[in-house]
């Protein structure tokens, strides 16, 4: 019982890492992917449409597939005000990540604030919005602000020609006085 239970769990991991790319044919693929009938896969599938892992759209010959979203957050944040970037991710994004690997984790919460604080001291925007969308297989955060652009700013700083320049001096690593 325990080789089909995990045979069972690697078809499912299958069928979620590839719904993404194959929305309409991943129980074809499954079922040749592990030698099954696409009746067998479309067991699985339905396995994990009653776990919520997927969504299922259309019926029969226009089924398609998605990862259901476990989490869909976002927030804004405006930039006139003190924002600071380990403040967010201890009240608003580590409870959304918390499950992760604690490596995963560390890894999260260095990116995040690296990017957060960046939006804060170099965007001259007025405000951040954050995004953090969850499925069974994949984690992501949008963080965009309203700011001219690190491109822009160059130019304009080292009051250069175009934005073309500007990135040959990011390059050079020539924008300490920024």
């Amino acid at each position: 019982m325990s080789k089909l239970r995990k045979r069972g769990e690697r078809i499912r991991q299958f069928v979620l890492e590839n719904v993404e790319k194959h929305p309409r044919d991943v129980a074809s693929l499954a079922a040749q992917e592990f030698g099954i009938t696409r009746q067998a896969v479309n067991k699985h599938i339905q396995r994990l449409v009653e776990q919520k892992a997927l969504v299922v759209e259309g019926s029969t010959r226009s089924r398609v597939y998605q990862l259901h979203p476990l989490i869909e957050w976002t927030k804004t944040y405006s930039l006139n005000e003190k924002v600071e970037e380990d403040v967010v991710w201890d009240i608003d994004i580590k409870p959304l990540v918390n499950d992760l690997p604690d490596n995963v984790r560390d890894i999260w919460l260095y990116g995040f604030t690296e990017m957060l604080n960046n939006a804060i001291d170099h965007s001259s925007g007025k405000l951040v919005l954050l995004r953090l969308e969850k499925t069974a297989t994949n984690t992501r955060i949008v963080l965009s602000d309203d700011g001219e652009g690190i491109f822009k700013k160059i130019r304009r700083e080292l009051k250069l020609h175009d934005e073309r320049h500007a990135i040959l001096e990011l390059a050079k690593g020539n924008t300490n006085a920024l």
